[in-house]
Parts: C-alpha cells; sequence; structure tokens
C-alpha cells in the first residue's frame, strides 16, 4: 500500500513537471500558427516562409514527444540492478525540474566529479533526488524566500557516490528533523502531503541499493546526502 501510493505521489510529480516542461514550447508552437495571419495579412506568406515556420513548430513538437519518451522511462520502475552513470542521471532530472525551479526562481548550483559509476535502480535514485528537489521547491514557496538557493555536489568519497543536496529555506525543527523519514510524516497540509516521499526515498537508498540517506542542518537550510556504493566496489565481489 505504501509504494502504491509513493508511485501516485511519483506520477503527480510526474504530470506537475511536464506541465511545466511543455508550457513554453507549446507557447512557441501557437504563436508560429498566429503570424500565420499576420504573415498573409502582410502578403510575405510565401512558400519560403511556409517551409521555415514549419519546420520550426515540427521540431518543438518532435522535442515534445521525446519528452515523453523520457517521462516515462525514467518513472518506469527497474525490474533488475544495473550499472548506470550519476552525473547522467542528475542531468536528467535538471532537464525534467528546469522549467519548474526557474518559475520559482530558484538558483542551483551544480558541481559533479566524472565518471561516477553506480550498481542498483538508476530511475528509483533518480526519484528519490527529484523528491527532495521538489521538497525544497515547495519549502521555498510555503515560507516565501526570498533569496533561493539548491547546491548539488556530486562525488567519490571512500569507494562511494556521495549526492549532497543543501537549500538555504530555513533548515528543519529539531524535534522534526527526526521524524522527516518516518511514514506518513509531513509538515505540508494533509491536502498537498502523504508523507510518504522521504520514508520511500530512504527505503530505496538503504533497503534496495545498500546505501545510506541522512538530513542535518546547516548554515540557512538542510542538507540530505545520499551515499551508495560505487560500481568498481561492488564489481569486485560480482
Amino acid at each position: 500500500m505504501l509504494v502504491k501510493q509513493s508511485r501516485q505521489a511519483a506520477l503527480g510529480d510526474m504530470l506537475f513537471n511536464i506541465t511545466n516542461q511543455w508550457r513554453q514550447p507549446l507557447t512557441a508552437v501557437a504563436a508560429i500558427i498566429q503570424n500565420f495571419d499576420d504573415a498573409y495579412e502582410e502578403k510575405i506568406l510565401d512558400e519560403k516562409y511556409l517551409e521555415k515556420n514549419i519546420d520550426n513548430a515540427m521540431e518543438i513538437i518532435t522535442n515534445l514527444s521525446c519528452t515523453i519518451d523520457d517521462f516515462r522511462n525514467f518513472f518506469q520502475p527497474n525490474k533488475l540492478k544495473n550499472k548506470f552513470n550519476a552525473g547522467h542521471q542528475l542531468q536528467k532530472i535538471f532537464n525534467f525540474t528546469r522549467n519548474a525551479m526557474d518559475e520559482a526562481s530558484i538558483d542551483i548550483e551544480v558541481s559533479i566529479e566524472d565518471d561516477l559509476y553506480v550498481f542498483g535502480y538508476e530511475n528509483e535514485y533518480s526519484q528519490v533526488i527529484m523528491n527532495i528537489l521538489l521538497n525544497a521547491k515547495e519549502t521555498f514557496e510555503r515560507r516565501e524566500i526570498k533569496e533561493r538557493k539548491i547546491c548539488i555536489q556530486l562525488y567519490e568519497q571512500n569507494s562511494g557516490v556521495v549526492c549532497e543536496i543543501s537549500d538555504n529555506a530555513g533548515g528543519i525543527e529539531k524535534q522534526i528533523l527526526e521524524k522527516v523519514f518516518d511514514p506518513y510524516f509531513s509538515t505540508k497540509k494533509v491536502s498537498t502531503g502523504a508523507g510518504l516521499g522521504l520514508y520511500m526515498a530512504k527505503m530505496i537508498i538503504e533497503k534496495n541499493m545498500r546505501g545510506s540517506l541522512v538530513a542535518q542542518n546547516w548554515k540557512k537550510g538542510v542538507k540530505f546526502i545520499i551515499k551508495v556504493k560505487s560500481y568498481k566496489e561492488i564489481s569486485e565481489h560480482l
């Protein structure tokens, strides 16, 4: 039941991000169509004009179609563990959430070491990171923080791949910080949060991928630290 509810919440996140990812391209296609009427009235609607604008519209539509495929593959649960590049997965997350973060005026600072490979469930790993990012976005908006910043670091440490995600959204009270990974615990209103996101995130990282996920206050916000074993460490025992 917990897994089912978590996936329903992930589906909601997916639809939210698709909406943001599609809004700007759809506006561009609408502008191209509207310009046909103006071009006709100004008598510049010739073959060259048609070919240029139709090509532009088709390119945008093709990219929209690819976005749907990317989201579908991204949210499809992995059945088997496999080797994947953690940095590449982070890049996918940035692509999916870019528009939503820009609209929320959130500055994202990223530091990624090259060629960091992990053995595990790549989509689930990515969904953990996306969940943390979207939680930070909601906290910024709920607390009406003016200067919003998220820092992400991906690096290798002691045969493990570490992903640190920190924000300046004000941190979490100590008594609440101890409960953020508990099932059904949420700081959001009942209508907006089921309290399963971080619980499932911890399950994925610690039980499914034999890693660790912790949260701690730092400076002006909270930092989540995700650590999983690197592929080269695990491959010696495969």
